[in-house]
């Protein structure tokens, strides 16, 4: 290679890298998404776990363009209705990022009992209380739900509710189970929750500006196939060793619902 050869692409690189480095544009946020929750949040059944539902929302763009809406996922595997109400709260309500967030989506409480708490309404007001405390943690929590707001470690005060936000809470998902008898013990206990968590949501005082919707996951995934990782391959060993998680399928069933409830409320 001759030296001429040699300095010009040298200068065709130093004119391509400021063009490489500027590609990429860090466009100011007017949205935050958060998905909260259990292992369904998390995207657990899908493959690979970002097809799960609260990924499909933020990359299809659902609540807002990505270009304006920042994201996290908190959502964790074997998440229970008190990791939602006494940590993943805490985690949202004191962080304090400059953008707060504008969109929760929350998916939490069958661990509970597939765990062996058996009272049902107990759990959906815990998840309740937590809804309960990321609107109203700095002013007047339910006295029917009867919790204690979240307190700054640093301050020893209430850290400040979130305002202006949208809040979208589910049910569950019909659980296909093949056997007849635990397929209706599962069937009540989804039906208990449902009617427990909107039982809880009317005691809460929703502040000017925000909104609550349930999503009904139950009703519209009766009788489908599919949707669960139990009808699949090695999803089902034997009565009590089974996976109850959504398949890819089942994820994108679960993101169309939280879309339509979006909707619903525009």
């Amino acid at each position: 290679m001759t030296a001429k050869s040699s300095f010009t692409l040298l200068l065709l690189g130093l004119l391509i890298m400021p063009t490489l480095a500027l590609a990429q544009v860090n466009f100011p946020k007017q949205h935050y998404y958060v998905g909260m929750g259990d292992s369904v949040s998390a995207g657990e059944g899908a493959l690979p776990v970002t097809n799960g539902y609260v990924y499909r929302l933020y990359e299809q763009g659902v609540f807002a363009k990505k270009q304006e809406m920042d994201f996290a996922n908190i959502g964790i595997r074997g998440g229970r209705s008190w990791d939602l109400r006494d940590h993943q709260v805490s985690q949202l309500l004191c962080a304090e990022p400059e953008q707060r967030p504008t969109v929760v989506s929350i998916t939490v409480g069958a661990n509970d009992f597939l765990r062996g708490d058996l009272d049902i309404s107990t759990i959906a007001k815990r998840v309740v209380q937590g809804i309960d405390r990321l609107l109203n943690n700095d002013g007047t929590l339910s006295l029917t739900l009867a919790t204690s707001p979240v307190l700054a470690p640093s301050t020893d005060q209430p850290c400040r509710a979130i305002q202006n936000v949208t809040i979208l809470v589910s049910n569950y998902y019909s659980l296909p189970h093949p056997n007849p008898e635990i397929f209706q013990q599962f069937d009540s206990v989804l039906q208990g929750f449902d009617q427990a968590l909107r039982f809880w949501l009317q005691h809460i005082v929703v502040p000017s500006g925000s909104s609550i919707a349930v999503v009904d996951l139950y009703t519209p995934s009766l009788g489908r196939q599919g949707l669960v990782t139990i009808q699949r391959r090695l999803g089902f060993e034997g009565p009590f060793d089974f996976d109850f998680h959504p398949t890819n399928l089942g994820h994108a069933f679960i993101a169309d619902k939280f879309k339509k409830a979006w909707d619903s409320l525009r």
